[in-house]
């Protein structure tokens, strides 16, 4: 397969939604087995990003993150978080078949009740006949520190409802989540509020969100909160789910 350059009404095997732990790892695994894949997040320059400055890393065998720890953590597993991530993007931006894109969807796209892809905030209709949501804090995310309560799912980072409206007025159902981060070298700590999808909407075993065929949803904004090995090994096997599919 060559690299993905697609044009208007260009159709996907899958959209990966969100560029986190999971997303990344889950797109670089469908496009290593040939599946023509879009990652669409709202931010490139923050893509696969670990807390603060880096940490300590003991990753799952199989998993990019055990890929790329080999390579540049230190004796004790340490690895920076901005040379982990140019890591990462370096592998996205150089596999065939994947296509990166920073925009925000809006919503999913449907036609006679099937899905179709989704609609970013431009305006624009993305296609693919699945969609797997790795969104991880960015539902409905409300993010506070000290006394300060932004619209964000990371620090600096903001956040929009509109695919959560969305899916609300789908049908889907959501449970609170409470997320914190907090630092070794003084910064502030903060909070994050956000949602995940209820239990009951979501198949833990094949990552299928059942209300709607063909839509998938991994990592925090399925499960709750996760560590960063856990989320990356989430990514790889939602990937393992997409291929066998």
């Amino acid at each position: 397969m060559t690299k993905s350059f697609p044009g208007p009404g260009h159709v996907y095997d899958l959209i990966i939604v969100g560029a986190g732990i999971s997303g990344c790892e889950a797109a670089l695994a469908c496009a290593r087995a040939g599946l023509d894949t879009l990652l669409l997040t709202t931010s490139l320059d923050t893509l696969y990003n670990l807390l603060g400055d880096g940490v300590v890393l003991k990753p799952y065998p199989g998993t990019l993150m055990a890929e790329l720890s080999s390579k540049l953590a230190d004796n004790q597993g340490y690895v920076g978080n901005w040379e982990f991530h140019r890591a990462v993007k370096y592998e996205l931006e150089h596999q065939s078949g994947i296509h990166l894109l920073q925009s925000s969807v809006s919503s999913l796209l449907l036609q006679a009740g099937a899905l179709q892809g989704v609609t970013t905030w431009e305006g624009v209709e993305r296609l693919a006949p699945r969609v797997a949501l790795c969104v991880g804090s960015f539902l409905q995310s409300r993010l506070t520190i000290g006394k300060l309560t932004e619209t964000a799912g990371r620090l600096s980072e903001m956040s929009y409802d509109d695919l959560f409206e969305d899916l609300v007025n789908y049908g889907f159902a959501f449970e609170p989540l409470q997320l914190k981060a907090h630092f070794d070298d003084g910064s502030l700590p903060y909070t994050v509020a956000c949602q995940r999808f209820a239990d009951s909407e979501w198949q833990a075993s094949s990552f299928e969100l059942s209300r709607l065929p063909g839509l998938y949803a991994a990592g925090v904004c399925a499960r709750g909160y996760l560590s960063f090995e856990e989320a990356a090994l989430e990514g790889l096997r939602l990937a393992k789910r997409l291929i066998a599919d």
